[in-house]
């Protein structure tokens, strides 16, 4: 079955959204939330990062917030406290667990 034309969410915008927005608002959205640097994922984020991708590739690493392992061919992220973002606690699932504990969060 054929999926729903999804417009884009911008007040009086007709087009039809290729993800969050149509691609015009969505280069607009994305330059307003910054490269990754201003988001707070600079060279020591990435660095630290970079010091699990052997634990993961091995499959050795497991998932802080789930507990479950992560397989070396899943996308992962280096999740951090959901209290204090200045601290990492490891590493997590990307869409299952990291992404979406944020929405989960805002829907409390």
């Amino acid at each position: 079955m054929a999926r729903a034309r999804r417009i884009c969410p911008k007040p009086g915008c007709p087009d039809a959204a290729a993800g969050r927005y149509c691609p015009a608002h969505n280069a607009e959205y994305e330059q307003a939330r910054g490269n990754s640097n201003q988001r707070g994922y600079g060279a020591s984020h990435q660095a630290l990062r970079r010091a699990f991708i052997p634990e993961v590739l091995a499959g050795q690493a497991t998932c802080w917030r789930c507990n479950e392992p992560i397989k070396p061919d899943e996308a992962w992220d280096l999740g951090h406290d959901d209290e204090d973002r200045t601290k990492y606690k490891g590493v997590e699932h990307a869409g299952r667990c990291n992404r979406a504990a944020a929405g989960r969060r805002a829907h409390l």
